[in-house]
């Protein structure tokens, strides 16, 4: 029997199918890997795709998570609902949509990964545009010309198959291939990534319900990695063992801690007294209105309470970077 029928995630077709447990499936797809997906995920995307997430951006997790770590990501509805959902799931970063550089840097490790020696060519096609988590060939042009621009790649044109003139590149996919190489800058880069220190990590206890993802998304993770800082949301993760124990131990990881007082949560005040225990830096956010209407169970004679309101959180996540770099400066790359 013919186990072969559409991706539910990209649509190419030709994709394998087999069962791989209850109500769930696992799909070989040229484009997105292998992952699985429960039943009522794939009904949902094949018969009303969901608004979220973005089509490309799943099918790049799906594949980079396959060809990176060799695992197969789980396609839930949970995944549908918001970027706070996707990021949980997610075991590697998804990059937002107009995230260049954190493309740019996926498809450089493809090039890696697919290189045998020093000066291979690779072939990229249609189907590798979940590498670098692109919506289409111009987009995947766009971010390949950006890893062209800063010297880490080159475009190869390659010679006709036999001739023995120039580069012969490797097989890819499909047709219309875009054929690249590593640059002795991109592989200098690729060797020494591993010698740079890692980002330092930013805890943020944000218990607000609702327009929690706008917040965290467009306000506090974007304000802390322009201030150089990775963010993790504590209330976000998944925990094995007790709540309270891992809370600790994700605050003492941390370099600095942010505290949201919206609704004034007591888990954000037991988060914010641990972190001064354990004499971690620690910012303060609250809810305009909340914050000038309310009377916060804090000294703000004593604290600066960073403000933000719903419809600029662009603004809020610059005063909220300028603010921890007034205080701590940038830390070191």
């Amino acid at each position: 029997m013919d186990n072969r029928s559409p991706c539910p995630v990209c649509r190419a077709p030709n994709a394998q199918r087999s069962g791989a447990g209850a109500n769930t499936f696992e799909i070989t797809c040229q484009r997105c890997g292998r992952y699985q997906i429960q039943a009522l995920a794939e009904t949902q995307l094949m018969n009303s795709p969901p608004a979220f997430p973005p089509t490309h951006l799943l099918s790049g997790l799906c594949r980079n998570t396959w060809d990176t770590l060799g695992e197969r990501l789980l396609v839930t509805v949970d995944l549908f609902k918001s970027w706070a959902e996707l990021d949980k799931a997610a075991k590697l970063p998804v990059p937002r949509d107009t995230d260049v550089a954190a493309k740019g840097d996926s498809l450089l490790r493809y090039l890696r990964r697919r290189s045998r020696t020093l000066a291979d060519s690779v072939t990229l096609s249609q189907n590798d545009l979940s590498v670098g988590f692109c919506a289409n060939r111009q987009e995947l042009l766009f971010c390949l010309r950006y890893l062209v621009e800063r010297g880490l790649i080159e475009e190869v044109a390659s010679a006709p198959r036999g001739d023995g003139r120039g580069p012969r590149p490797q097989r890819g996919g499909g047709g219309g291939g875009m054929v690249y190489r590593l640059t002795p800058a991109g592989w200098a880069a690729l060797d020494t990534a591993h010698l740079q220190p890692e980002q330092p990590l930013a805890a943020v206890s944000l218990t607000l319900d609702k327009d929690a993802d706008a917040l965290w998304t467009q306000g506090l993770s974007a304000g802390l990695q322009a201030a150089g800082y990775a963010a993790v949301r504590i209330d976000s993760r998944e925990y094995a063992n007790k709540i309270t124990d891992e809370r600790i131990v994700e605050l003492r990881r941390a370099s600095i801690v942010v505290a949201d007082l919206t609704g004034q949560s007591p888990p954000a005040f037991f988060d914010a007294g641990l972190a001064i225990g354990l004499g971690k830096p620690i910012f303060w956010t609250c809810e305009e209105n909340e914050a000038r209407d309310k009377r916060l169970l804090v000294d703000t004679r004593q604290i600066v309470v960073t403000p933000w309101t719903r419809d600029k959180l662009d603004d809020f996540a610059r005063r909220l970077a300028q603010r921890i770099e007034a205080t701590l400066g940038r830390p070191p790359c």
